[in-house]
């Protein structure tokens, strides 16, 4: 009988240690295969980036040549490098400076009679409802914490941060416009404005004009796969039918 006992206990310790085995195993090929999955997403990301440098390389090399070909010093020449000027503020491809506002947000340090802190800290909406009041003031050229803004940087909620042209980012949060600072002021500032509405939930929002400020170019490269210039579609449609 004691030997059959001993028999059961040996085997069931047994049984446990090989579970114990196979578990193991199992959570390591897991391991391995989702560390794989990591490193080819990396790796992914690691191409997509090396694309957008040279391409970004690309476009600098043809601006300068567009640059060299308009300094003839005609009028034509002139009015050609004025408006590859302007072009190149819209894109964000060179560092502007000029007047204009700086606006510092920080979270609110109050907490609601529930206890949630979800209505008091900024979110992406309340930094778009600052940068969309900025723009139809006039800005001219806008950053977030360094990141200069174009028509298509995103800006959305990510946690605990905002994510902005790809790149995380937590309060404070830091806008710099230029353009005329008084008229930017006052869009911020003017009675029941999104600087009031804030303020109502405490949130801190601190603007002041400035003679000079500098805003970075834009990092990045903008890839346009579906959008064309309409011009040319012209001829085929003209041939439909």
């Amino acid at each position: 009988m004691s030997v059959a006992l001993v028999f059961a206990i040996v085997g069931f310790l047994l049984a446990s240690q090989l579970r114990s085995v196979w578990v193991n195993t199992q959570a390591a090929a897991s391991d391995t295969s989702r560390l794989e999955t990591l490193q080819e997403l990396y790796n992914q990301e690691l191409d997509k980036s090396d694309a957008l440098q040279k391409q970004l390389k690309q476009t600098q090399e043809e601006l300068s040549l567009y640059r060299q070909q308009t300094a003839d010093g005609s009028t034509r020449g002139e009015a050609l490098k004025a408006e590859l000027d302007k072009l190149e503020i819209t894109a964000g491809l060179v560092e502007v400076t000029g007047p204009g506002v700086s606006v510092v947000m920080s979270d609110s340090t109050a907490v609601n009679a529930t206890g949630e802190e979800a209505d008091y800290i900024i979110h992406d909406s309340d930094l778009l409802s600052v940068i969309n009041e900025l723009r139809s003031a006039g800005a001219e050229a806008i950053s977030l914490n360094g990141e200069r803004l174009l028509a298509t940087s995103e800006i959305r909620c990510t946690g605990a941060v905002v994510t902005v042209n790809g790149r995380r980012y937590a309060a404070p949060y830091v806008i710099f416009a230029i353009g005329d600072p008084a008229t930017l002021y006052n869009a911020l500032t003017m009675r029941n404005g999104v600087v009031d509405i804030l303020g109502q939930w405490k949130i801190s929002v601190q603007v002041n004009t400035s003679t000079q400020l500098t805003i970075p170019k834009y990092q990045g490269a903008v890839e346009y796969r579906y959008a064309k210039p309409a011009e040319s579609l012209l001829p085929q449609e003209e041939g439909v039918g």
